[in-house]
C-alpha cells in the first residue's frame, strides 16, 4: 500500500511537470511570435518611425520659442498694469 501511494505521487508530480513545460513551451512561442511581429512592423514603419522623431525634435524648438514669446508678452502685459495704476 505504501509503495502505491509514492507511485501515485510521482505520476502526479511528472504529470504536472509536464503541464508546465508545455504552457512554458506556448509562452515561449507566443513571445516569439509577438517580437516578430514587433520587428516586422519596425521595419515596415522604419521611415516613417525617422521623420517622426525628426519632427518632435523641430516641434520642441517651435514649443520653446512659443513660451519664451508668451512669457516676453506676459512680462509685458504685466508692466502695461502696473503703469496704468
Amino acid at each position: 500500500m505504501n509503495a502505491i501511494g509514492w507511485q501515485i505521487g510521482a505520476v502526479l508530480f511528472g504529470s504536472s511537470a509536464l503541464i508546465v513545460g508545455i504552457y512554458v513551451a506556448r509562452l515561449l512561442n507566443s513571445a516569439t511570435k509577438i517580437t516578430d511581429k514587433a520587428y516586422k512592423l519596425v521595419d515596415y514603419n522604419e521611415r516613417h518611425i525617422q521623420d517622426t522623431i525628426e519632427n518632435v525634435a523641430s516641434i520642441t524648438e517651435s514649443a520653446d520659442d512659443i513660451l519664451s514669446v508668451a512669457g516676453k508678452v506676459a512680462s509685458v502685459a504685466r508692466i502695461f498694469k502696473s503703469v496704468k495704476r
